[in-house]
């Protein structure tokens, strides 16, 4: 019997779930890459609920939850945002976070949580969809190129204290 998954719009009262699933799935996915100190300042500055709630309140951002039963086991964050200039567009969404447990990777949910934003995307009149990537997650990049996304610029990701790169990667709709 194949697994099945459902996705929810991230209301109030399941900001507690989200933030317990941002923290989870983005210390599993770069723990190994970076010291203690800059995760811990990282988490600090980015997942606190009042944050969290800052975020999901900012107009023009969606929080998505994938759920299998009643277990959160992904989520992404999508959000208007300012024009960039390297994007040669007026206006494009950004697909800001896409995570998933890592004992759901490879099952679907990041796929399933991709298509959510699109469909969101486009429903809303947007013609163009980006996001940055880590430069050394060669593993995300192959999946954005999968579903049609190019490369088109690099911006710096700081995490904790660290300059990092992004590969900015974009999609027309």
């Amino acid at each position: 019997m194949e697994e099945e998954f459902v996705i929810r719009t991230v209301e109030h009262d399941t900001l507690p779930v989200l933030r317990e699933l941002a923290i989870k799935t983005f210390e599993d996915t770069f723990r190994e890459h970076n010291t203690a100190e800059d995760m811990a300042l990282y988490r600090e500055q980015n997942f606190g609920l009042s944050k969290l709630e800052m975020e999901w309140q900012e107009e023009g951002t969606v929080f998505f939850l994938a759920y299998t039963g009643t277990d959160a086991v992904g989520y992404a964050k999508v959000r208007k945002g300012e024009p960039l200039e390297a994007l040669k567009v007026e206006v494009a969404l950004e697909i800001e976070r896409i995570y998933v447990h890592q004992d759901y990777l490879g099952r679907q949910v990041g796929k399933i949580l991709l298509q959510a934003c699109l469909h969101y995307a486009r429903k809303a009149g947007y013609k163009t969809a980006w996001l940055g990537v880590w430069e050394h997650n060669t593993r995300a990049q192959a999946f954005y190129k999968k579903f049609g996304f190019e490369r088109f610029s690099e911006h710096a990701f700081v995490l904790g204290g660290d300059a990092q790169t992004d590969w900015l990667m974009k999609k027309t709709l």
